[in-house]
């Protein structure tokens, strides 16, 4: 069970890198595209500048030479002002055929042109080799660039929206078989412990009436046993159906799995319990389980000798149940893992206690449970939560 449960860890490590690696190359390579396409626009401009440039020198009309120059560029947005920003000529900016529309958009693309690239200062020289003007060539991306640099990350998104909705379906379809299987062993398990049951009832019932024992204590025990019995099937009956929920002193039904355990483990393990006797709404049969999982644990890891303590308290809201021992403890990198289906470090054991104790504490009282802290045979601590 714990190498599926590995198994299944280190392949969802693989698809996590190998998607990582994917989306870094797609981005990698865009970028690598995207940069020699704003390279061969920036160079266009550059070229058209220079010209403008080398013409303007001469004695042709600056206006015709200037749409000479940008007439091939058919997707690269440019605007050419004078030294004071004062437009003298534009291409592929899109604008509205109202003229005070097309003077503020024109305005508004150049400020925004302003902010980008830095635009390309273009020197004027009449015939004596003398400055006598100074234009400037402004220039934004191409909108067929804009849309590439964007590709990539859409399709990224795309690609993680695919892979979040496709671990979804499987998450909540492993979810709904592990439902169906655990209510299904549930179920089964308390029919199965039905059966016999109600038989030794019966038979108590006849040796009481037949007064075969002549010993009155061995009655009683038997009693006992099959109180026991009766409540470990009802605790499955709940988990396989829709718990009854009803208010109850927490105190008072930790101190009655105290109780029972005491008899059955050694005296050399010392049991405390510190709060106040907090009400709160639970199934009382499912939280004793909990409790009496959760006190073997402690039991299994003290062994001879050793003390639990449990304190109640509320803080923020909050009611809080604090389980401490003085046991070999639980490494950090098992914190988690101590709840998950088939997680034992006990060489015989099913690892379904605590999976058990989590699922009623979280599924059927809305509650959470968690490692708090753990220090090797000095304290380790589970708390319970519930909220007020």
């Amino acid at each position: 069970m714990i190498a599926l449960k590995e198994n299944h860890e280190k392949i969802k490590w693989v698809v996590s890198i190998t998607t990582i690696l994917f989306i870094g190359s797609l981005i990698f390579f865009s970028i690598k595209i995207i940069s020699e396409i704003k390279e061969r626009e920036i160079t266009a401009i550059k070229r058209y500048a220079n010209f403008l440039q080398y013409i303007s020198s001469n004695k042709e009309s600056p206006d015709y030479y200037i749409d000479e120059i940008i007439i091939d560029n058919n997707n690269i947005p440019v605007i050419v002002t004078d030294e004071n920003y004062h437009i003298i000529d534009h291409k592929n900016v899109i604008y509205s055929d109202n003229e005070s529309k097309k003077s503020q958009i024109l305005k508004k693309t150049l400020s925004s042109m302003k902010n980008g690239y830095e635009p390309i200062e273009v020197l004027i020289y009449d015939s004596n080799n003398v400055i006598i003007n100074k234009q400037f060539v402004f220039y934004k991306n191409s909108e067929i660039l804009d849309l590439i640099i964007l590709a990539p990350y859409y399709l990224s998104l795309f690609i993680l929206i695919i892979l979040l909705s496709i671990y979804l379906i499987f998450y909540y379809s492993n979810a709904s078989e592990k439902d169906r299987l655990w209510t299904g062993l549930a179920k089964e398990t308390a029919h199965q412990l039905g059966t016999p049951l109600s038989s030794l009832i019966a038979w108590k019932e006849y040796i009481k009436s037949k007064n075969i024992l002549n010993d009155k204590n061995i009655i009683v025990e038997i009693e006992k046993d099959l109180e026991r019995l009766k409540i470990i099937t009802d605790r499955f009956s709940n988990i396989g159906s829709k718990p009854i929920i009803k208010e109850e002193e927490l105190k008072n039904l930790i101190n009655n799995s105290i109780k029972y355990l005491k008899k059955r483990v050694s005296k050399n393990i010392l049991f405390t319990i510190q709060g106040e006797n907090i009400l709160h709404s639970v199934n009382k049969e499912l939280f004793s389980w909990v409790i009496e999982n959760l006190f073997k644990n402690s039991i299994d890891a003290i062994g001879e000798s050793g003390k639990i303590k449990i304190i109640l308290h509320k803080k923020s809201n909050k009611i809080l149940i604090d389980f401490i021992d003085n046991g070999t403890g639980i490494k950090n990198s098992n914190f988690r893992k101590i709840f998950n289906p088939g997680f034992t470090t006990k060489k015989r054991g099913w690892g379904l206690g605590l999976t058990l104790v989590h699922r009623i504490i979280t599924n059927y009282h809305n509650g959470k449970i968690f490692v708090l802290k753990s220090i090797k045979n000095v304290e380790t601590i589970i708390r319970i939560e519930f909220k007020l």
